[in-house]
């Protein structure tokens, strides 16, 4: 639901609006009804409307000296606006629409092309919230553990512990695809799985089972964003018993599943 605030002087045309609106079945909420740009501004500061619908010649403060205010003070967080107009102010309206006022209504308001305005205006408002979370899904997932993996590198000078991570983590990209672990890796070495997992956390800050499912993951989304394997196919090929637990375990560490990401519908927009 979008949430809606009303600024208008004219008393009975701001409870016609209030009383006769069918507001949710628009797709919207009215949260508060001011009478002034005062009342207005200051109803926008506290209740953080989506959408404002206000008269422009008020007592106080006019409507359109009302949304710069609220542009000074939430900058891109201020809502968006509907102006009520008279005649007279048709041509003060064109300028607001051109300020940045989405649109404008010439009074008397017709309840139709109201309702159709306000309709429209709603599923916008709901499409940018959704690009605005689909926004911050992308932020969390840059911030994640995956996105900030860097494969390990041995050192120019690295000791004789460094070559056995060097070689454990060749062994990962070789054999990545099949059911490994650190038992496997540590015997191929020739030493032991205790002093392997202290070590491989030592040199490179993952534990042993984090490096190999980063590692895993990494590849999947290559998979996903360049090629039209199914996803059974994709975690068969990167090493994941079944698809049920990949998409789990992917869903965990990215935030969307397999099939979301690949789609694009977490894409920023």
């Amino acid at each position: 639901m979008i949430n809606i605030i009303l600024v208008e002087d004219e008393e009975y045309l701001l409870k016609e609006l209030a009383l006769t609106t069918p507001w949710q079945e628009l797709g919207c909420t009215l949260l508060g009804e001011a009478r002034n740009g005062l009342e207005g501004l200051s109803m926008i500061e506290k209740i953080r409307p989506h959408l404002v619908i206000t008269d422009i010649r008020m007592p106080g403060m006019d409507g359109l000296t009302m949304l710069r205010e609220a542009e000074r003070i939430l900058g891109n967080k201020a809502p968006w606006a509907i102006i009520l107009t008279g005649h007279s102010d048709f041509e003060y309206a064109r300028q607001a629409v051109r300020l940045g006022v989405k649109d404008y209504l010439l009074k008397p308001i017709d309840d139709e092309e109201f309702h159709s305005l306000l309709s429209t205006i709603a599923k916008k408002i709901e499409t940018s919230l959704q690009k605005q979370k689909r926004r911050k899904k992308l932020e969390m997932m840059k911030e994640s553990r995956l996105a900030l993996f860097q494969e390990y590198g041995s050192p120019v000078n690295g000791d004789g512990k460094d070559e056995y991570i060097r070689q454990s983590v060749a062994y990962i990209r070789k054999n990545y695809h099949r059911d490994i672990s650190l038992m496997d890796t540590a015997e191929n070495l020739g030493i032991t799985r205790g002093y392997l997992s202290r070590l491989f956390k030592e040199k490179t800050g993952y534990t042993f089972l984090e490096y190999l499912t980063f590692y895993r993951l990494r590849k999947a989304l290559k998979l996903l964003q360049k090629s039209s394997l199914k996803i059974s196919e994709i975690a068969h090929q990167t090493g994941f018993p079944d698809d049920g637990y990949f998409i789990q375990l992917f869903r965990r560490q990215i935030g969307v599943t397999p099939g979301q990401y690949r789609s694009g519908k977490f894409k920023e927009p």
